[in-house]
């Protein structure tokens, strides 16, 4: 029975529901986020006047100044513009690809600095406290500020410090 009990919790995953549920929303509106900005730069593209499925499929400059004459099987003559440059899909979506990962990027880094300095900084001053304990230096009660990760924890290590050392 008891190894049964050690087996499910070892295995329990959401253990603290508060706190990850609030790490994967924080998380989960990051990517969503990221994903209406690249969705709205697509969407731009989309727009732009040089589609990429014109009626003959491909993408090419013209110079409406530099035109053949053609004929038509009616034998009409018509102008038509004379292809410049042509373009592919790279040419035209590396750049704004680049720039969008590169923004991605930054979001990501950003957001898990700060974030992860939440959790970071009580890790480190609970470490620091511990270490004093090891080393028989004076306790001295753990200080979390405001909005930081593990408030419970520190509770608890400074009501222990309080009962059981001072």
């Amino acid at each position: 029975m008891e190894e049964d009990q050690k087996f499910s919790t070892r295995w329990r995953y959401y253990i603290d529901k508060r706190f990850q549920n609030q790490f994967m929303v924080r998380f989960s509106l990051v990517i969503l986020l990221v994903m209406v900005f690249t969705l709205g730069v697509l969407w731009l593209l989309h727009d732009n006047p040089y589609g990429l499925l014109p009626g003959s499929g491909l993408l090419t400059s013209v110079d409406k100044d530099k035109t053949i004459e053609c004929t038509a099987p009616d034998g009409s003559h018509f102008p038509v513009p004379v292809p410049g440059k042509f373009y592919n899909a790279f040419d035209l979506f590396w750049k704004p690809i680049l720039f969008v990962s590169i923004l991605d990027l930054l979001l990501i880094v950003l957001f898990s600095l700060f974030y992860s300095h939440s959790m970071a900084g009580p890790i480190h001053n609970i470490k620091n406290s511990l270490q004093d304990l090891i080393d028989g230096k004076t306790a001295r009660p753990i200080k979390i500020r405001k909005g930081d990760q593990f408030q419970e924890l520190a509770d608890l290590l400074n009501a222990v410090i309080e009962k059981r050392v001072k």
